[in-house]
């Protein structure tokens, strides 16, 4: 029995309690061994000891433990050492999902793997009409963190002090334990796929082991976790493992972007792989050397995976999930995704005329280009102005356990300080910083980060052909460009600052406009509760869609026997 299981059954005895007379409270109907073993495993919990063993069978990769006596339950470290000494030969990789039929062709994923938080999509085509089914996959409910989030999964990885691996919102809570004091979490864990650092040794302060593992590695087994959780989510409404799936991919120059693409599309076949080998185990912790073995077998098989289909360039997915077949339009749009990791630029023209059916949407060309800086850039300048302001430096005898605490806690302390413009950061050794809004964005990296956006976003308007800006439409008499703000980083000041008042290139004058931060056609479509997290989903949305933009080329759509190019629709200007 693991977490998920107890909580659910916990959750429906609670449901049964039920009140008699007065303020007596109680049980209807009888207790079920489950729900018995459920009470047993959260005492356990809380009494800090090992529950009793389940039923659940042995996972196909481990050996059984060596006989015990009653009376000397072995721990989780013990279980695990056992475990860990396994032979390779009884690493068994469970290669079922190759051998299933083929799912629909009429549905698919996109897996937005975020640099902060990792979304999922499915969308289902309608056969006869342009209506389709929109999901976005609560991932926090498997991966016991809906409180947080239902629809978005934490990117953080962390290997205790044990050598053992842990997920998501876990392994948040694992790096707070006392013993784990001196251990960095590795938040933000696709920073090195998109920093090129993959090949990379895993530094001393995230990895307490002897066993060699590269940010490759580490990489390699998030997405094994998603793609579990990713699972738990297909399995619970009856959809095929195997369905067809979309990944988003940021901005890269054209080579790198076609190594980047073959590589991820690879590690996330492999995900799928090892999610299903270590899928009775993944929530209680895998031992390094466990996954690393597991990883050797896998890397020998050289499979492939049919059901990883294509990828998706962050702001092209933004693209789709503005589509509609409503709305007559004609719009020119810069799409900004500003995640953690990477802020991505794209122009567009877009032309829907919706009473003859027909549309236009077009990348223009040279528009599409990124920049590393995004929101971890300001995280680690917050880190810095933070130990500056407390004066302490390299040679603080507490310097490794200040940082690595700091690093676990600075997200947060970012997003307090652009919702409230002000924070109050408690370090290790317990001194407090206070931080306002004001001088942080007066610090110099900071406004270096802001000019940095600005740069990018100009340069498109100035490298793309004059053409474009003298064609976006005039509704106030002027040439306006729709600016289009999604990603974590969608509200910091400086991204709203590209889509305020006019900007000039190649002598044409364009007026500003944000867009609605929720599609039209989204509320339109009963799908209000997306609003919150649209700017973060959006990506995933769009891309699951079937009039997807192949990268340089015009969107092809197949809507019944219509075919024509996709259109965007959304943009007006913000409190109009």
């Amino acid at each position: 029995m693991n977490k998920i299981e107890t909580k659910i059954l916990l959750s429906n005895l609670i449901d049964r309690i039920e009140s008699s007379t007065g303020e007596e409270l109680q049980l209807g109907g009888k207790l079920t061994q489950k729900e018995l073993q459920a009470l047993k495993f959260a005492l356990a919990a809380l009494e800090g000891v090992e529950p009793e063993p389940s039923t659940t069978p042995a996972p196909p990769f481990t050996q059984q433990a060596t006989e015990q006596y009653p009376e000397q339950k072995q721990s989780a470290v013990e279980k695990a050492e056992t475990n860990r000494k396994a032979d390779s030969e009884a690493i068994a990789l469970d290669l079922s999902v190759l051998k299933l039929p083929e799912a629909p062709q009429d549905q698919r994923l996109c897996l937005d793997f975020g640099t902060a938080m990792s979304k999922v999509t499915r969308v289902k085509d309608s056969s006869k009409t342009r209506d389709e089914t929109i999901e976005v996959l609560k991932l926090g409910i498997p991966g016991d963190q809906e409180e947080l989030s239902e629809t978005m999964l934490v990117s953080s990885v962390f290997i205790d002090n044990d050598g053992l691996l842990w997920f998501g919102e876990e392994a948040i809570q694992q790096s707070l334990l006392g013993e784990n004091d001196d251990r960095e979490r590795m938040d933000n864990i696709k920073r090195w796929f998109s920093e090129g650092s993959m090949d990379s040794p895993v530094a001393a302060n995230f990895n307490p082991t002897q066993t060699r593992l590269t940010y490759g590695d580490m990489v390699q087994a998030y997405l094994m976790y998603f793609t579990w959780v990713i699972d738990q989510c297909l399995e619970s409404k009856g959809y095929p493992r195997n369905i067809h799936r979309r990944f988003a991919m940021p901005i890269f120059d054209e080579t790198r972007r076609a190594n980047s693409e073959a590589m991820l599309k690879q590690m996330l076949g492999n995900a799928q792989i090892l999610a299903d080998t270590f899928s009775q185990s993944i929530q209680g912790g895998i031992h390094v050397d466990q996954f690393t073995e597991a990883l050797k077998h896998l890397k020998k098989e050289s499979l492939s995976y049919d059901f990883i289909t294509d990828a998706v360039t962050e702001p092209l997915g933004v693209a789709g999930s503005l589509i509609s077949w409503t709305t007559s339009q004609h719009t020119l749009a810069m799409i900004v995704d500003i995640g953690a990791g990477t802020s991505d630029f794209s122009l567009f023209r877009i032309k829907y005329n919706a009473n003859t059916g027909k549309s236009m949407s077009t990348e223009v060309v040279n528009s599409s280009r990124g920049i590393s800086e995004a929101g971890n850039h300001l995280d680690k300048i917050l880190t810095s102005f933070a130990l500056k302001k407390a004066g302490i430096e390299p040679d603080h005898e507490l310097y490794r356990n200040i940082v690595g605490n700091l690093n676990k806690e600075i997200r947060d302390a970012k997003e307090t300080l652009f919702i409230e413009g002000h924070v109050t950061i408690s370090l290790f050794n317990n001194e407090i910083v206070e931080i306002d809004l004001d001088e942080f964005l007066a610090l110099k990296p900071v406004k270096s980060f802001a000019e940095s956006l600005q740069g990018c976003f100009n340069q498109i308007l100035n490298d793309v052909d004059e053409s474009w800006l003298r064609a976006a439409p005039s509704p106030s008499g002027k040439p306006r460009l729709a600016v289009v703000l999604t990603g974590g980083g969608a509200e910091l000041p400086m991204a709203i600052d590209l889509a305020t008042g006019t900007v000039k290139a190649q002598d044409v004058v364009l007026e500003l406009a944000q867009s609605v931060q929720f599609p039209i056609w989204l509320k339109q479509s009963g799908l209000e509760e997306l609003e919150d997290d649209y700017p973060r989903i959006a990506v995933s949305l769009g891309g699951a869609r079937k009039a997807i933009i192949p990268h340089g080329k015009s969107a092809a759509l197949t809507a019944g026997d219509v075919k024509e190019s996709a259109v965007l629709q959304g943009y007006y200007q913000k409190g109009s």
